[in-house]
Order: structure tokens, then sequence, then C-alpha cells
């Protein structure tokens, strides 16, 4: 089965009902899948390219024989299975502060930019996240560089959260 947008929420109740469980509500979505819950307090993203699903397989893999839970005292999910087929991964539900959706991340070397285009991302997400969280999500995404070889291009408030209140 294809992955396409008319049939994500097909493939995650195949996926659930194959997997022993219900699909639950949906989490959220955006340009790579769809993500929902599961009734046994997991989540499951449908991708909607097998590009994104084996990048964001592949970085939740490294991040799991690394021991991975956290980063910079950001939760990162726990990887639980997957399926080619359908082009699911299911990951345990993390609550904020928390890193995750890694469709748009790369392993071992970024892609090659501009450098104007890099210093206008990185003066959006100044904008986006603030000086002081800017400076937060800068350590995560070095550590993420340094330690593991994952280069996250995705970064955005909703995928790099940090606690209430939290600066």
């Amino acid at each position: 089965m294809l992955p396409s947008a008319e049939n994500t929420k097909h493939r995650a109740s195949l996926y659930a009902s194959r997997s022993g469980t219900t699909l639950g509500h949906k989490l959220g979505d955006g340009k790579d899948g769809t993500v929902w819950a599961l009734e046994r307090q997991s989540a499951v993203k449908a991708f909607l390219r097998p590009d994104a699903y084996a990048r964001e397989l592949a970085c939740y893999q490294r991040l799991a024989e690394h021991g991975v839970e956290e980063v910079r005292g950001h939760a990162v999910p726990r990887l639980i299975s997957y399926d080619h087929d359908l082009c699911i991964i299911e990951i345990e539900i993390v609550v904020a502060p928390y890193l995750l959706d890694f469709a748009d991340t790369y392993l071992d070397a970024a892609p090659e930019f501009p450098e104007d285009v890099i210093e206008q991302w990185h003066t959006d997400k100044l904008e986006q996240f603030g000086p002081v969280r800017w400076n937060r999500v800068q350590l995560v995404l070095a550590t993420l560089r340094g330690q593991y070889g994952i280069y996250v291009l995705d970064v955005n408030p909703g995928n790099i959260t940090f606690g209430e209140g939290e600066a």
C-alpha cells in the first residue's frame, strides 16, 4: 500500500489492528504525516512519503542504539515498533519538554545550503523561539550532531518544546 494523505488513517488503523490495539484520537499532522494515539498509550505516525519514513526511522534507531531518552532535558520518544509496508512508526508518548519529529533529519552529514539560506534560517529560528530558548535549542542541535551524527532540519517550537514557564 503506497502512502498517501488519503490513506494515513486507514494505514494507522491497520497497524493498530495487526498490533492488537485500537487507534485512538489524532494527536497532530504535518507535512510528513499524521500522528494518532493508540489505546496502549503510545503513538503511531503514518508517513506521506517513504523517504521521510526512512529518515525518521533511521534516526529513532540511532537514538535507540545509544540508549538516548533525553537530550539536554528534552525527552525523546522511545521507538516501539515500525512497519515498512505501511510506512508507520510507533513511539512512546512523552510530555514537554520534548524533542520529536525526525522526518527531516539526516544522519552523519547535513545537506549543503547556501550561506544566505543558513543565515535566514538562524534569523527565523531566533524569532520563533526567542533568544534564550534559541540558545538552548542550538545546544540540543549541537549535542545531536556531535554525539550522535544527527542533523535536524525541521526545527520549530512544535518539535522542540519547553516545559510550562521554562525559559
